[in-house]
Parts: structure tokens; sequence; C-alpha cells
């Protein structure tokens, strides 16, 4: 929907809030005890020994609040994108995290490998993600996007329903919190250039039943997936125009993660998209529908399918980018 794509509309505006409530960090892995030995002399006894190992604790529960409380002060912040634009990770796009399945075709996955591009692990437990999905929680992180990580961003669900361009009856509602609460029960283990995360989508969350206005936390640990090469700034005007075309959709997140895209294998594209057509002529036809909306969107310049083979060229001021 064109009217979402600048950001929130006056409307929606007035109805999201932010609240921040600091939230303490996690600690880092407690520090260890150097092992020491202990060698007994004639008429020495054990009782030197057992007054050191008090002091010994001592020293290292003063270690632990001292780093604890360096994590809580230690802010960490996403990167600032544009209004108009949703940061990724590039993990999510070049992966079939968020599939291009139907909700009614989801399945539930037990410490699955997903399929992805090189360089890129991911393992999921929870029920499937679709493209839906990964609009909520791009929505979500674009709100947040402004103040620290683990501190608490508060919205009202009518408010996050008409950022995404959707109705606000009661169905839709709880369409939403079906989402929300998909996106924190999921577990899912990423690495990516070194880095893994691994955790829930959405940390923890509240309530309340009758404003429906909703506290959320993401993790702290999320900026491990926003290294400097490792996310991307998905066009949300262009995004929002393919709503309910979901092989679309992971097609231009895929793509826009590639400034020069390289040919790629039909049967690679259907992996890393997730999607399940079984028949590969039909995916071939529903790849050149998704292909050709693309092209009249104004993302791609041209694209062509030889045989397998797909190639896709994008315009210039995108391929700048």
């Amino acid at each position: 929907m064109a009217r979402g794509c600048r950001g929130l509309t006056a409307s929606a505006s007035s109805h999201i809030t932010h609240s921040f409530l600091n939230v303490n960090a996690i600690p880092l892995d407690a520090c260890r005890a150097p092992e020491y030995s202990v060698v007994k002399q004639p008429g020495i006894g054990m009782q030197a020994t057992d007054r050191l190992a008090p002091e010994f604790q001592a020293v290292l529960d003063r270690g632990r609040a001292h780093e604890q409380r360096r994590e809580s002060a230690e802010i960490i912040q996403l990167p600032l994108w544009a209004e108009q634009k949703r940061g990724t990770p590039n993990s999510f796009l070049r992966s079939s995290l968020f599939a291009a399945v139907q909700g009614k075709d989801r399945r539930f996955l037990k410490e699955e490998v997903l399929a992805s591009q090189n360089g890129i692990t991911v393992k999921f437990t929870g029920e499937q993600l679709n493209q839906s999905d990964l609009d909520v929680w791009e929505t979500l992180v674009h709100l947040a996007r402004q103040h620290p990580l683990g501190h608490v961003c508060g919205f009202t669900a009518h408010g996050l329903l008409k950022a995404l361009g959707l109705h606000t009856g009661n169905t839709d509602h709880k369409w939403l919190h079906s989402v929300i609460i998909r996106l924190t029960a999921c577990a899912v283990e990423i690495t990516h250039e070194g880095k893994t995360y691994f955790g829930s989508l959405i940390e923890s969350g509240a309530k309340d039943q009758l404003t429906r206005h909703y506290n959320i936390k993401l993790n702290r640990d999320l900026i491990r997936l926003y290294g400097g090469t490792q996310w991307t700034a998905i066009d949300w005007k262009q995004r929002q125009q393919l709503r309910r075309q979901p092989l679309a959709q992971a097609l231009h997140a895929f793509y826009s993660t590639h400034a020069k895209p390289y040919p790629i294998k039909l049967a690679t594209l259907q992996e890393v998209t997730g999607s399940r057509n079984p028949q590969p002529a039909s995916f071939k036809r529903q790849m050149r529908q998704a292909l050709t909306s693309l092209v009249s969107l104004g993302f791609l310049a041209d694209f062509y399918i030889d045989i397998d083979l797909v190639t896709v060229v994008r315009l210039s001021k995108y391929s700048s980018q």
C-alpha cells in the first residue's frame, strides 16, 4: 500500500507511542577461577587454604558485578536507516527464514537447517514464518530503531496495523497478535561472517487487553546481525505494493541484497525463497509472473530465464546503492 510507504501516516502516528524502560543486560560468561594445586607441608593443615576460598570467591563476585554494570550501561543501537526504508539482516533475506508460503501451508520445524546463500547458516525451531511475518517484524524494528536494543518499545495494535497499511477490525487484531506470538515463540540460530545470534526474534512482551497496547522488547544481541555489510535497507513502498504476492516479495527482498545480481538456478531460488511448489514447470511460471511484477514495479530493468538459469538486471539507481 503506497500510503504507508513513507513511514506512519498522521492518523497512524497518533496511535503509536514509545515508552522505553531500562532493562538490565544479561552478563557475559562468568569468569572462571584459576586452578590451584595445594601442597601439604608437614605439620600444616588445610585451615589456611580454607580461608583462601572465600577471598577468591569475593574477587570473582566483584569482577562479575563490575562486568554486569559495564554491560548494562553500554548503549547498543541499530543503524539509523531512512524513514521510507526497513533495515533487515541479509541472513533473513538470503535464506528461507521467511518463506514464500501461505499461512495455511506453514509447518512446525525443529532445529531444521534452512536453505540459505553460501556463508550463512540458519537453524530454526517453531512454526514456520512467512513474508507477512517479515512485514510485522520489520515494522516493529523500524519503530524501535531510534532507541537502544534491550529497551521496551510501546505501541498500540491499531497504530501498528495502520503502519502496515492493514484494516483494524477484530480479525486483523487477532492476526497481529498471532504474528507477535509466533515471532516470540520461535528460536533461531544464525551464523553470518563469523558471528552467531541465537534466540527468538522478539524477546518478550506484554499486552493490555483493554487498550490493546503492547510493550515489546528486542534482544540486545540482534546487533550481531547488523554488521557493516550484513544488512539491507528495503524499499518499504515497493514491498507494500507487492502485498499478497509472497514469491514476488521474497524475490524483491533477496535481490535487494545484491547490487549486481549474478545468474542463479531456478532450483536454488526455489530453495532460498522457501517455495514448496512440487512442479518445476509450475514454479517456473510463478517465477516469470513474480519477476514481471518486479519489472512493473520499477525495481528490475529486465530478466531472462534460460532453461533453468535466472538472470535479472536491476535499474541503475538501485544497483548503485
